[in-house]
């Protein structure tokens, strides 16, 4: 029997392609496809974490990739900056599950020619920000790879009646973030134009060195504060519709009560004219965003002056047939699109 040696494949001219759908419409799409459900699982696709019953507690499982030229470039991220931000983006997943990590896996796809002593400081980069949150490499893989890629996958353990997850929010419920926002953006701007601006460094490091609120995200979980929550990854906009979309609500949020450092107002409009645009949509962040019931509001003050971290009310959730809603700094009321960074768009 002969086989021809190519066989083409006539696409149509309205062929659906990842560009179109993006990095959210094909998470759906996989969620639809595969449909995961059993006796032990709790939470599959469409939360921070995947929670697994086990017993009394709960299994946590997060992983992410890191991709040079996508994620990172050599040029303005040292090894050691790399391996600590591999681990603090995964743990930053756990804390928005109010979880405790434990253990972590990472896989490396590695040019052949990358010095060895690269490799030394990726790993001395990931064993400090694993000793800080206690946690401990046990396992990987290594492989060829044209570029850098970093993925690790962290487990981590939780009580099911602590845990909280994206699809909790109730309408009434005030919106609150921690932290600051923007300063990732703004700093991951800087490097890319290898501007060394005296008096930036501050927003630098908040770019190569996210600290995750996992010590926060444990004591709203414990002690019932928010009823959901969610970590400030892609953009404040675009994973505040991640949590109202899984809890079947709206929200609205006030431009102005976003919380913004004193370095980012002092060089945000050195490259944007609109200096809340990275605040809204930049990402990498790793700030946790939650709501709570608006009788919780004083317990915010004690949990910033207990792990002095500020926690912002910026915003209520509002029934779903009211939408998404951001109110701009003059009072003028805006229906947020693009939200943010998306994948393949």
């Amino acid at each position: 029997m002969h086989w021809p040696r190519r066989i083409e494949f006539k696409l149509k001219a309205n062929k659906m392609d990842l560009r179109r759908i993006g990095e959210f419409g094909l998470i759906h799409r996989i969620r639809k496809w595969t449909d995961a459900s059993g006796p032990d699982l709790i939470q599959g696709i469409g939360d921070d974490v995947a929670v697994v019953e086990m017993g009394s507690k709960a299994l946590l499982v997060t992983t992410d990739i890191l991709i040079e030229g996508i994620h990172f470039h050599p040029s303005w991220m040292d090894p050691y900056s790399l391996g600590r931000k591999s681990l603090a983006v995964n743990l930053s997943d756990i804390a928005s599950m109010g979880g405790i990590p434990k253990y972590y896996l990472v896989s490396i796809g590695l040019p052949k020619n990358l010095p060895l002593s690269f490799i030394s400081s990726f790993y001395r980069g990931l064993k400090q920000e694993a000793k800080r949150f206690r946690v401990q490499l046990v396992g990987g893989d290594t492989s060829l790879s044209q570029k850098i890629i970093v993925n690790i996958c962290l487990l981590g353990e939780g009580e099911k009646k602590n845990l909280l997850f994206r699809k909790g929010a109730r309408v009434g419920d005030d919106l609150f973030v921690s932290g600051k926002l923007g300063d990732a953006a703004l700093g991951l701007k800087l490097l890319q134009k290898k501007s060394k601006i005296k008096g930036s460094e501050g927003l630098i490091k908040k770019h190569l060195f996210p600290c995750p609120r996992v010590e926060l995200g444990q004591a709203l979980a414990r002690d019932h504060v928010a009823t959901a929550m969610i970590d400030v990854s892609d953009g404040l906009l675009i994973d505040t519709s991640h949590l109202i979309e899984e809890s079947g609500v709206g929200a609205l949020i006030w431009e102005d009560r976003i919380p913004l450092s004193r370095l980012y107002r002092k060089w945000v409009r050195s490259f944007l004219k609109d200096p809340f645009q990275f605040a809204l949509s930049g990402g990498e962040d790793y700030e946790l965003l939650f709501t709570a019931s608006s009788d919780r509001r004083e317990e915010m003050t004690s949990l910033t002056r207990m792990f002095k971290i500020p926690i912002t009310r910026i915003g209520k959730i509002l029934p779903k047939n009211e939408g998404f809603r951001l109110i701009k700094k003059d009072g003028k009321e805006d229906l947020p699109s693009p939200l943010g960074f998306e994948h393949f768009k």
